[in-house]
């Protein structure tokens, strides 16, 4: 089996054993984490494509960072318009902080990282926290995001076993 050189986007570079099927052409930065799938010389697109093809936990661990950085997008534009407002300017800034936080998390959601259900976990009384500040202070929009964020939470929880990396995992 030949050895390959990878450029990560870290900025940094390793050299690891051509990828096979059998780990669906998957290699892993050594230094960050980083998946990427490569195509070796001498497989067919047809056998590449169908190795490629995400797993039902890779599909759970999209959908929820699609949804964060989704929220975290949302979060940034409310707490900008907050800011504006002047009278909410103290919720734009909570947002706004919140958003950056969340928008840093998003490249950590992954299947497979045992950190994810932590983070969900001890996210309740934080969203409810928001959810008072967002009523009080910046208004019902706010609050209907916290609702969206909630459901994001429990759908992470609810799909633990993806992020924990045990045998039975939820779809």
């Amino acid at each position: 089996m030949a050895s390959i050189s990878i450029n990560c986007p870290c900025g940094n570079r390793f050299t690891v054993e051509e990828p096979t099927a059998e780990n669906n052409f998957t290699v892993v930065c050594p230094f960050c984490g980083t998946q990427f799938r490569i195509k070796p010389r001498g497989v067919s697109r047809k056998e590449y494509n169908k190795a490629k093809a995400p797993s039902a936990a890779d599909q759970v661990a999209t959908r929820v960072r699609k949804c964060e950085l989704a929220s975290g997008i949302l979060w940034l534009i409310i707490g900008a318009v907050q800011l504006v407002l002047v009278w909410s300017a103290a919720a734009g800034v909570w947002n706004i902080i919140n958003a950056i936080l969340r928008l840093r998390s998003v490249k950590n959601i992954y299947a497979g990282n045992p950190a994810v259900v932590p983070w969900y976990d001890d996210r309740r009384n934080w969203l409810i926290a928001f959810a008072i500040v967002n009523l009080v202070l910046g208004g019902v929009v706010g609050v209907l995001l916290v609702a969206f964020d909630w459901w994001v939470r429990d759908f992470a929880l609810k799909n633990r076993a993806v992020f924990e990396g045990s045998p039975s995992q939820s779809a």
